[in-house]
């Protein structure tokens, strides 16, 4: 075999190993959803709290969630939750001021774990 041949050969090989390795990943990635527990009016000092899941309902612990609280004007506070053995992750909202905000959960995903995210909308309302 001349050395052209042995090229072509290897880039063959290298051609099949990357396809193979791309099935491979394709047919193991999970689904991955997050979902936001809490209803739609809190106060300051209560908590946001995600949780990550595969399509079958199995948590995913261990894993990092960003979350950005939009107010109505733009203004985003961002924050990063990794989630515990149960899937769940929570943020405490602080001086927040009352009104609409729309909060957007994204979880980047791993080789196997694809990612995905989520939407909410919720209020702020203290009282006063």
């Amino acid at each position: 075999m001349d050395r052209n041949q042995t090229i072509i050969a290897a880039v063959i090989v290298i051609i099949i190993i990357a396809i193979g390795s791309f099935m491979y990943i394709s047919a193991n990635s999970h689904n991955t959803k997050i979902e936001v527990l809490n209803n739609g009016t809190l106060k300051n000092g209560d908590s946001i709290t995600v949780l990550l899941t595969d399509e079958y309902r199995n948590v995913y612990p261990n894993e990092v969630i960003d979350i950005k609280i939009l107010d109505d004007s733009g203004w985003a506070h961002k924050y990063q939750v990794t989630t515990g053995e149960d899937g769940q992750g929570s943020v405490e909202l602080v001086a927040l001021e009352n009104g609409n905000y729309t909060v957007h959960c994204d979880y980047n995903g791993t080789l196997f774990n694809k990612q995905s995210n989520a939407v909410a909308n919720l209020a702020i309302n203290d009282g006063f």
